[in-house]
């Protein structure tokens, strides 16, 4: 007999068995989506596709596979997110490393990247920044979908920061990272414009809703890259009066936005000067990114 985390590991179970344990404890905990959460845990330490977990249930676990998936389940347990616990997630076609100090990069986030390279030009090349890129999945999406492109990225954060780049060098994607607070005056003095667009998922949320947010977000994701305080605009404030700097004339801001807030940041915009702002529903139909053109 072995002990794993004060769990009791025998020294051979099946797939099968070793599963529904996990989906059990999981359920017990009140973890969203028990049966989901245990797949890929045991698929991630097992090896193997979820197809192949079912086809072969009487496959035997050795004890330190055992001990692994208990290592795993404890930490999810705690509502640690799942990424964290696995390490990475897919976005776009890219695996992304993601842990403690990032931002788990959301599938709002990923319908939006889409609706970027859809609007991208075929030519000619287009400069892109990506404000606030924390694991880099925006920018290294535009950069391995447009290798065209010449991106740049950059966030406050530099945990993220290095996250981004171990990303960046694992799937030699060549992505210019930079060191930069979009709120600070001399923001534009840190990137070199001139860009045909800039994006951004920037923190959006109140600090009231705090409570409101399952424990996997409030308990464990960075606060600097979810809160933007009492005002939810302040970020988009700084996007809209950076923009006049660095954007080519005809360049683009692209921003994901709070569902709640989406008619407020069109109505900034305007209100700013850019042209031709329109806010895009994502494919739950909640306000979700809003566009806006430097024409003059």
């Amino acid at each position: 007999m072995i002990m794993a985390n004060g769990q009791e590991v025998r020294q051979t179970i099946t797939q099968a068995e070793l599963l529904q344990q996990a989906i059990q404890r999981l359920e017990a905990a009140g973890v969203p989506d028990a049966r989901r959460n245990a797949e890929w845990i045991l698929c991630e330490v097992l090896g193997c596709s979820r197809a192949q977990l079912y086809a072969y249930p009487e496959r035997p676990v050795d004890a330190a596979r055992q001990a692994h998936v208990a290592a795993l389940l404890t930490r999810r347990l705690r509502r640690e997110p799942l990424q964290y616990v696995l390490g990475y997630v897919e976005f776009l076609g890219l695996r992304l490393e993601v842990g403690p100090g990032v931002l788990v990069p959301r599938p709002e986030t990923e319908w939006l990247t889409e609706q970027v390279l859809q609007e991208m030009p075929a030519a000619p090349a287009q400069r892109v920044l990506d404000v606030g890129t924390g694991s880099g999945c925006i920018a290294l999406a535009i950069k391995h979908h447009r290798p065209d492109a010449e991106v740049w990225a950059c966030d406050i954060s530099l945990d993220a920061l290095t996250i981004a780049q171990r990303n960046a060098r694992r799937l030699r994607l060549n992505v210019h990272w930079v060191v930069a607070d979009v709120l600070a005056t001399s923001f534009p003095e840190s990137v070199p414009g001139s860009f045909d667009l800039i994006v951004s998922n920037p923190p959006y949320l109140a600090w009231h809703e705090a409570d409101e947010l399952p424990p996997e977000v409030r308990d464990y994701e960075p606060p600097i890259a979810l809160y933007a305080g009492e005002d939810p605009l302040r970020f988009y404030r700084a996007l809209a009066r950076h923009g006049h700097v660095l954007l080519k004339q005809g360049g683009r801001l692209a921003c994901e936005v709070h569902a709640h807030y989406g008619s407020d940041v069109v109505r900034l915009f305007e209100r700013s000067g850019y042209e031709k702002v329109r806010l895009e529903h994502d494919l739950a139909g909640n306000p979700r990114l809003v566009w806006a053109w430097k024409l003059s």
